[in-house]
């Protein structure tokens, strides 16, 4: 249920976060934007909205490796 409710919080701060691209707004709607995403932070305890920076690190040497792979495939062709 927390995941859910992180998810929802993550993107309420997406939507705000649009407003952010204007200075008149920015100033208003920062402090809604920053508690929105602390609220999603602290309600997601598993790290799958928030993933973890391990989790991100690893998933883009993996992307790294695929695409050097990829790319040695084509040119021994």
């Amino acid at each position: 249920m927390k995941t859910y409710l992180s998810i929802i919080f993550y993107f309420l701060g997406d939507v705000v976060s649009y407003l952010l691209h204007y200075n008149i707004t920015s100033t208003i709607f920062y402090p809604l934007y920053r508690r929105l995403m602390l609220i999603s932070i602290s309600l997601d305890k598993d790290n799958i909205v928030w993933q973890n920076k391990e989790n991100k690190e690893s998933s883009r040497i993996d992307l790294i490796l695929k695409v050097k792979n990829e790319n040695t495939t084509r040119n021994k062709r």
